[in-house]
């Protein structure tokens, strides 16, 4: 069995085929045919082969994808794990090779999830973020329009408005993108719009974030991976504090969920009885997922 860990940057990735061995690779198409043609060249197999490489924004996108569609087994590990293995070692040594060791390691130990994201389910992640983007910005707009606003008032004048133009802009853009979610995983879409206060960017943006859900073998992984479930403080017989929720999750998703459940509590009697009873959800683990 080969185990590789891989860490991105902008322009290249470096690769750790063992504890000693770490190559440079372009982050070009090119470059990735070359690392895939010196895995053959040791002997590795798609079968025998797991490969690794951190969760960093869109920089291990292009590898992913490649390996995905070549066949190769890559798994997909989150950042504090691997930070977690280079704080355990006595020398906390901070660089790209040893950062590709040190994913190696995290790998070793089971750690990450297997790279399961189609084209379609990229295209949809990107709209998704972009909207997001789009939207953090149109808040900050409208903000500086309210201070535009109250400027003018207190100078008497009419002044230069700088704002209202692109925030025109940024709302038919918003529009657009939230006119194309439709386009990608129209089945799933649909039947998650089914549940009551899930609308359409709730169900594009838990398409697009969960993808395969398959790739969760249970419940509790997958409200984990959200960061939903709550944290267990216990030691002997000392009394526990409440639980609150991790938060270790995907911010974004959590808030979302957030605003789909505060509409969906009032026509679901049963997150209705778990918005009225706090903490209920942290203590009944019937109802933690």
């Amino acid at each position: 069995m080969h185990t590789i860990g891989i860490d991105m940057s902008k322009d290249t990735f470096h690769v750790a085929f063992d504890d000693g061995r770490v190559e440079v690779f372009d982050n070009t198409a090119s470059g990735i045919n070359k690392f895939t043609d010196t895995l053959l060249s040791l002997g590795a197999t798609r079968d025998t082969t797991i490969i690794g490489t951190e969760s960093t924004g869109v920089y291990h996108l292009l590898l992913s994808q490649q390996l995905r569609k070549d066949g190769w087994n890559l798994k997909v590990i989150n950042p504090i794990h691997t930070h977690r293995m280079i704080d355990s070692s006595l020398r906390r040594v901070k660089t790209d090779k040893h950062d590709a060791i040190s994913i190696r390691k995290t790998l070793l130990t089971g750690v990450g999830y297997t790279y399961t994201d189609t084209p379609e389910i990229l295209a949809l992640k990107t709209l998704v973020q972009e909207r997001e983007a789009l939207c953090k910005i149109r808040a900050s707009t409208k903000q500086r329009i309210h201070a535009h606003k109250i400027r003018e008032k207190a100078s008497s004048l009419n002044l230069h408005d700088s704002f209202s133009g692109p925030l025109k802009l940024l709302s038919y853009e918003i529009k657009e993108i939230e006119g194309l979610m439709d386009k990608y995983v129209p089945n799933t879409q649909k039947l998650l719009r089914s549940i009551p206060g899930v609308g359409k960017v709730t169900a594009a943006t838990l398409v697009a974030t969960i993808g395969d859900i398959h790739r969760f073998s249970n419940p509790e992984k997958l409200v984990a991976y959200i960061g939903l479930d709550c944290r267990v403080h216990q030691s002997g017989t000392s009394i526990h504090g409440r639980g609150y929720i991790s938060k270790r999750g995907n911010r974004y998703l959590r808030y979302i969920l957030f605003n789909a459940a505060f509409i969906a509590k009032r026509y679901n009697p049963d997150l209705k009885r778990f918005f009225d009873t706090p903490y209920l959800c942290c203590v009944d683990q019937r109802y933690s997922v």
